[in-house]
């Protein structure tokens, strides 16, 4: 009886090139199909808000009419706030909405936040900063929200209102320092920085890293030579 020969196996460098193609494939199709993902659904949710009237008066679901209204309608209330009488109006409305009770506590949150995200209403990040971790030579990145509290009693000092993003995540802490305590990044814009420490330093390119080096070297340099040390 001959003996049953088994199969010639795949040279080890061809199985590394394949697992070499797989994970490149990944890297680049990944990104790509779940950015699609999760622009269909957010695609489908605006279409559907629509869905309701466009059946009623039309009889059949016309797919892409529901996000034409809903941004016709955004459009329309945006020309219509830029004008006094009907700004008027809205803001008639924004002031019954804050004194709904419960529903003042979400309505005013999501305002701010859209406001702080958007920029509207000078409510905007206003600057990108290092904030120093507890004398030990770490720091985080952080985006300067208010640059005065006098509304907060006790503070003594010139203090700012720091929002520290969370990486991977949605969330943050939100941050009272003096101002002579912070170290500005000038360079960096606050889409930059934002980008850079929810990405956890990974997204935001070999440039930002850089600057960000040089920045901490140049403030350990200032540091060194207020102790009285010569820099290296």
């Amino acid at each position: 009886m001959l003996p049953v020969s088994s199969p010639p196996k795949a040279p080890s460098s061809r199985r590394w090139h394949l697992r070499r193609w797989f994970v490149q494939g990944l890297l680049i199709s990944l990104p790509i199909g779940l950015t699609i993902y999760f622009v269909l659904m957010v695609g489908r949710w605006v279409d559907g808000i629509f869905n309701g009237p466009i059946h009623a008066l039309f009889g059949v679901d016309i797919p892409g009419l529901g996000i034409l209204l809903t941004l016709v309608t955004i459009l329309g209330v945006g020309f219509l706030a830029s004008h006094t009488l009907s700004a008027w109006i809205f803001e008639r409305i924004n002031a019954v909405l804050e004194r709904i009770p419960v529903f003042h506590s979400i309505y005013s949150t999501i305002q701010e936040t859209v406001e702080l995200l958007l920029g509207g209403k000078d409510r905007g990040f206003r600057s990108a900063v290092l904030v120093p971790q507890n004398g030990a030579g770490a720091y985080v990145i952080g985006l300067v929200t208010r640059d005065e509290l006098s509304e907060i009693p006790g503070l003594g000092e010139d203090c700012l209102a720091v929002y520290v993003p969370m990486a991977y995540n949605i969330g943050g802490f939100t941050y009272v320092v003096p101002r002579d305590q912070l170290i500005p990044l000038p360079e960096l814009s606050p889409q930059q920085a934002l980008r850079f420490a929810m990405a956890g330093g990974v997204g935001s390119g070999r440039h930002l890293r850089e600057k960000l080096q040089a920045v901490k070297a140049a403030a350990e340099a200032t540091d060194k030579t207020e102790a009285g040390e010569a820099p290296h």
